[in-house]
Parts: structure tokens; C-alpha cells; sequence
């Protein structure tokens, strides 16, 4: 008996800029809090260089404004983002459109852990929670016959108790 595929879906708002925060505030970047959802969703901080994007941090949310209120606080985050390469520097915001018998706190999860997997697998600088860089395996394919059945690059995140995910 064949399963059926599991559709999840998300609907990405506008880029959000991040600006430099006074000390004032303790704060390193800030947002506007208008322009962010209070939705439940993913974000992820990444800075923008031209036509392309690099993924800082992924993170998920029952209320995405309220969280990044928060995540702002973060210090060792927000140093990441700090240090990251030249580019602006943006959160984007998806928000979770559940379907039919869709629970969010089964959803939400799968949802950041596949964003996460697909920007280990691009190569970008991505940090946990506290700033802690993700430890991952790397698996690499050779071969003649494996070149367009296999890629030549994999990644594999482990968990923080140190099993493969």
C-alpha cells in the first residue's frame, strides 16, 4: 500500500531589513515589529549580497513577532549575523498554511529541519541555538556511474544528544 505524499506549505512574506540597534536598546540589530507576521511559521536571518542569499539561522515559531523579539536578545546569535560576510542583513518570514488534519506542532518542525538540511547542503554559515555552529557529517560519491543518480556532496545534521537526524 502506497503512502501519500505529505504536503506542507508556506507562504514567505517580504524581506524584513534588520538595522543597527543603538546601545540604548542592548541591542545589536533590530526590526520593525510591524512588518513581521504573528503568524505561526519558520524565519530564517541571512544577508543578501546582490542576487543571492545566505541562510544565518532557521528557526521556527507559534508566533513569529513575538519569538524574534526575543531572538533579537540573543546575543550569540545576533554576533553571528553581526560577523557574517558583507551583504544586508534580512530575516524572512514564512508562515505555515496548514491543510486539512494538519497539526503545527508535528508540521513546524519538519518544515525548519528541512530548510535547515537544504542550506547545510548549499554551504551556508549556518548556527544553532546559543550560536552554536551545527555539527554535521559530510558524505562525498565518486564514480562514473554514480554521477547522475548520486550527488557528489551530502550532508548529514546530528542532533544535540549526537544522533543522526
Amino acid at each position: 500500500m502506497r503512502r501519500a505524499k505529505v504536503r506542507l506549505h508556506l507562504e514567505w512574506m517580504r524581506q524584513v531589513s534588520l538595522r543597527s540597534a543603538s546601545r540604548q536598546q542592548n541591542l545589536t540589530y533590530w526590526a520593525d515589529q510591524n512588518k513581521l507576521p504573528s503568524a505561526s511559521g519558520v524565519y530564517v536571518f541571512g544577508r543578501r549580497y546582490g542576487n543571492s542569499f545566505e541562510a544565518l539561522y532557521v528557526g521556527k515559531a507559534n508566533d513569529i513577532r513575538g519569538l524574534l523579539k526575543g531572538q533579537f536578545k540573543n546575543r550569540p546569535l545576533m554576533m553571528h549575523v553581526k560577523k557574517a560576510k558583507k551583504g544586508k542583513r534580512v530575516v524572512l518570514t514564512g508562515c505555515f498554511v496548514a491543510r486539512p488534519g494538519q497539526k503545527l506542532g508535528r508540521c513546524l518542525p519538519l518544515i525548519e529541519r528541512a530548510l535547515i538540511r537544504y542550506f547545510l547542503s548549499e554551504g551556508h554559515d549556518l548556527v544553532n541555538v546559543a550560536g552554536t555552529r551545527l555539527r554535521r557529517h559530510e558524505i562525498t560519491s565518486s564514480g562514473k556511474q554514480l554521477k547522475r543518480l548520486i550527488p557528489k556532496l551530502m550532508f548529514l545534521d546530528k542532533s544535540k544528544a549526537g544522533k543522526t537526524q
